[in-house]
C-alpha cells in the first residue's frame, strides 16, 4: 500500500472524495504530505485534540446555519495545528460552506467533500490500513537492515562493515568521528564535502567536550546530519553521524542505535587490545636492553677462570628467568585476543575483537536464567534459529523441524524469563551475541 496522503485518500474511487479547492491553488505538497491519522469533530476549536499530519473531518454542525460563521478563525486555528486536510460531510446538516471553503484556500489547507454514502469511519478505516501497512513495512524492513549489520560485523573489518552496511541500509553517509573529535571514517569514501566534515567536526567536538550522552541534529546546507555519542558519559569514544535528506524514522532510527552499542563495544575492545599491545612492546625493548646488558657483563669469554665463567652462567640464567617473567604477566594483563586467545567458532570481524573470557563470563551471566530454566538447551536452540532467521518463525520453525505455535510459545517463555524485549534490536543484539559466545557456533 501506499503512504498515506491527502491525494492517496481522494484516489479511493469507493469513498467518493472530492477536492473542493483546486489542487493548482495550493502549495505543490499539500496533497502529498503525509497523513498521520484521521479523526472527526465538530468542536468549534478541535485543536487540542489533533496532532500534527492528521486529517479532520466534520458535519459543520459547529457552524450552526448562519453565513457570518467565523470560518477564517477556525481554519487558521486548524492550519496552526498543522492539520494536513479537512474533510466536510455534505447533507449530515448542510452543504459545504462556500465561505469554509475560501478560508481554507486562504491558508493552502486542502478542502474535500466526502459525500452523504460515505461513513466517517470508512475514510478512517482505510487511512489506518495505510498507516497500519506501512508500520509493517518499515518494521520488516529494520528486522532485515539489523540482520544485515549483524552479518557485517561478523567480516574480518568488523567496525568498517558495520558502518559501510548502516549507510547502504539507510541510503545516507556514515561518518565515525574519534575521541579527540576528529574524523576517523566516512562511508561511502568521499561522501562528506569539506564544509560538511568542518560542521560534523564541530559539532561532534562540542558534544565530547559536554562529557554525557546526547543526541544532535544539525543541517548543513540542504543535509540534515544526526549525530550520536559512543560510550558511557564518563568514558565516551566518539560520535556517529550520518546524512541525508530527511530525518530518518523510528525504524531507521533503531537501526542506528544498535550501531552505535555494535561500536561501543569496538572501541572499548580496540583500546584494551592497544594497551596489550603497548605493554607486549615494551616487554620486547626490556628483554632487549637486557639482552644487550648481558652481552656487555659477558664480554669476552676467553681467558676467565672456571669460577668466573659458572658466576657469568649464573647472571645469564636470572636475565632469562626475568624475561620470561616479564612476557608472562604481559601476556596475562592483555586480553585473550591479544594474544591468541580461544576462539572457539566465533570466527573473525567484530566478534572476534570481543571474545575474551570476560566477554564470555558476561554471556554467561546473562543467559543464566535461562540456564537454570532450559536444563536441555531446548530453549537457548530455538531463541538462538529464530534470531539467526531474523525473527521470523515460519523459517526458524522449519530449520527447527517443529511447529510455528510452539517456536512461539519458546520465544515468548526466553523473553519473560530473560527479562528482556525482543521487540528492540539492542536486546536481540545483545541475546544474540551472548548465545554465539556461549555457543560457540
Amino acid at each position: 500500500m501506499p503512504a498515506p496522503t491527502v491525494r492517496v485518500l481522494l484516489a479511493r474511487r469507493e469513498l467518493g472524495l472530492r477536492l473542493l479547492t483546486p489542487a493548482d491553488d495550493l502549495a505543490a505538497d499539500a496533497l502529498d504530505a503525509e497523513v498521520s491519522w484521521v479523526h472527526s469533530s465538530d468542536l468549534a476549536d478541535p485543536t487540542p485534540f489533533v496532532i500534527p499530519g492528521q486529517v479532520l473531518l466534520t458535519t459543520g454542525t459547529q457552524f450552526g446555519g448562519t453565513t457570518d460563521s467565523d470560518y477564517d478563525g477556525y481554519v487558521a486555528r486548524l492550519a496552526a495545528a498543522e492539520v494536513a486536510g479537512l474533510g466536510f460531510g455534505t447533507d449530515v446538516v448542510r452543504e459545504t460552506p462556500d465561505g469554509l471553503a475560501e478560508s481554507c484556500l486562504l491558508v493552502g489547507l486542502p478542502l474535500f467533500e466526502v459525500p452523504y454514502r460515505t461513513p466517517f469511519i470508512a475514510v478512517a478505516r482505510y487511512a489506518a490500513d495505510l498507516v497500519a501497512e506501512q508500520a509493517y513495512a518499515r518494521n520488516t524492513w529494520a528486522l532485515s537492515a539489523q540482520r544485515a549489520v549483524s552479518l557485517a560485523a561478523l567480516r574480518t573489518d568488523g567496525l568498517s562493515a558495520t558502518l559501510a552496511e548502516l549507510s547502504r541500509q539507510l541510503g545516507r553517509w556514515v561518518v565515525l568521528v574519534d575521541s579527540s573529535g576528529v574524523v576517523d571514517r566516512v562511508f561511502p569514501a568521499r561522501a562528506l564535502t569539506a564544509s560538511a566534515r568542518a560542521s560534523v567536526e564541530s559539532e561532534a567536538a562540542r558534544m565530547l567536550r559536554a562529557r554525557r550522552r546526547a543526541a544532535s541534529t544539525i543541517v548543513e546546507d540542504t543535509t540534515v546530519v544526526s549525530l550520536q555519542t559512543i560510550g558511557a558519559s564518563d568514558r565516551l569514544l566518539g560520535v556517529l553521524a550520518h546524512g541525508g535528506d530527511d530525518e530518518v524514522d523510528q525504524a531507521a532510527q533503531q537501526v542506528v542505535t544498535g550501531v552505535v552499542a555494535l561500536a561501543g563495544l569496538a572501541l572499548e575492545q580496540g583500546r584494551a587490545l592497544e594497551s596489550a599491545h603497548t605493554a607486549m612492546r615494551d616487554v620486547l625493548l626490556r628483554a632487549l636492553e637486557d639482552a644487550s646488558s648481558l652481552g656487555v657483563e659477558l664480554g669476552d669469554l676467553s681467558g676467565l677462570a672456571g669460577a668466573d665463567v659458572t658466576a657469568l652462567e649464573r647472571s645469564a640464567s636470572r636475565v632469562a628467568a626475568k624475561q620470561r617473567s616479564t612476557i608472562a604477566a604481559a601476556q596475562a594483563s592483555g586480553p585473550a585476543s591479544a594474544s591468541g586467545g580461544d576462539r572457539r567458532g566465533i570466527g573473525g570481524g567484530l566478534l572476534a575483537t570481543l571474545d575474551d573470557a570476560d566477554a564470555r563470563a558476561r554471556a554467561s551471566a546473562l543467559l543464566a536464567p535461562l540456564s537454570a530454566h532450559d536444563s536441555d538447551g531446548v530453549l537457548a536452540d530455538s531463541l538462538l534459529a529464530w534470531l539467526e532467521h531474523n525473527g521470523v518463525y515460519d523459517a526458524a520453525a522449519r530449520t527447527l523441524g517443529v511447529h510455528r505455535h510452539t517456536l512461539t510459545a519458546r520465544i515468548r517463555t526466553a523473553e519473560q524469563t530473560l527479562g528482556r524485549d525482543f521487540g528492540s534490536f539492542a536486546d536481540r543484539a545483545e541475546v544474540w551475541t551472548a548465545l554465539r559466545f556461549t555457543r560457540h557456533l
